[in-house]
């Protein structure tokens, strides 16, 4: 049944929806009895039933703040939420190429996307939801980039680095200032998205592991979208992730945890 908005719990707030992880993590969180999902992305904005998606780009991060603003919540039922939660999934894997091949404007915009919207949001997030009950949770999709060089990933893995670098570095201040806010970085391996299908199209001057992402493609060795959103919010709701935390999903599936 979806709830009235009235009865939500459960508050989620998610970036990048349109397709991907993203799509599946909104599908997932829709399911969850009581919840009401907000996603942020180049979509054309709706409210129906419990979903409201608000159009932005996140390349321009001054509207980053009316976004939260316009979200369709009477905060003064927040004193009925369990959990809220910011998952910040969208992100940009161009340009990929060596840095002398880069496009210094794509270079630019990756580092906007892939890192500072995401700081951005949790701003906002923090002083939207920090008179909420319950806990409150940020979430910051990663990757093994963040701690592996790439050739051709320059900007990618200093993106994902510094996301992380910034997630422990929150984790360290909600401690302090307000232990109902958690923060962690997840990594949800590799996944069958268009991310990937953009990787197999690079030539091997570009990215010298294309090789390994066809291999992977056609030994079935990448997740579907929808097992690994399950899996993260699964996971997620059940406290599994500590404050702090940077986490490879897949580790989680090697001991059936």
């Amino acid at each position: 049944m979806v709830p009235a908005l009235t009865d939500i719990k459960h508050l989620f707030l998610i970036t990048g929806t349109t397709r991907g992880i993203g799509r599946a993590l909104a599908a997932t969180a829709l399911n969850r009895p009581n919840s009401f999902v907000v996603s942020l992305s180049r979509a054309a904005a709706f409210l129906k039933s419990n979903h409201q998606n608000i159009q932005i780009d996140l390349n321009d991060t001054d509207h980053i703040g009316t976004a939260v603003e316009s979200i369709h919540f009477d905060t003064s039922r927040s004193v009925f939420l369990e959990n809220t939660i910011l998952i910040n999934n969208a992100g940009v894997l161009d340009p990929i190429a060596p840095i002398g091949d880069c496009d210094p404007g794509q270079l630019g915009r990756n580092i906007q996307v892939n890192l500072t919207a995401p700081l951005v949001l949790c701003h906002h997030f923090y002083r939207y939801s920090r008179g909420f009950a319950g806990q409150k949770y940020i979430v910051n999709i990663s990757s093994g980039a963040a701690s592996v060089p790439y050739y051709g990933w320059s900007a990618y893995g200093a993106s994902k680095a510094g996301l992380e670098m910034a997630t422990g570095a929150m984790a360290m201040e909600f401690s302090r200032l307000d232990p109902s806010f958690n923060a962690c970085a997840i990594a949800p391996g590799t996944v069958d998205t268009a991310m990937q299908a953009k990787i197999r199209h690079c030539t091997r001057d570009q990215f010298e592991q294309v090789e390994k992402f066809h291999e992977l493609r056609s030994s079935g060795g990448l997740a579907a979208p929808d097992h690994v959103a399950s899996t993260l919010i699964r996971l997620l709701m059940a406290g599994r992730f500590a404050n702090g935390g940077r986490y490879d999903l897949r580790d989680f599936e090697k001991t059936n945890k």
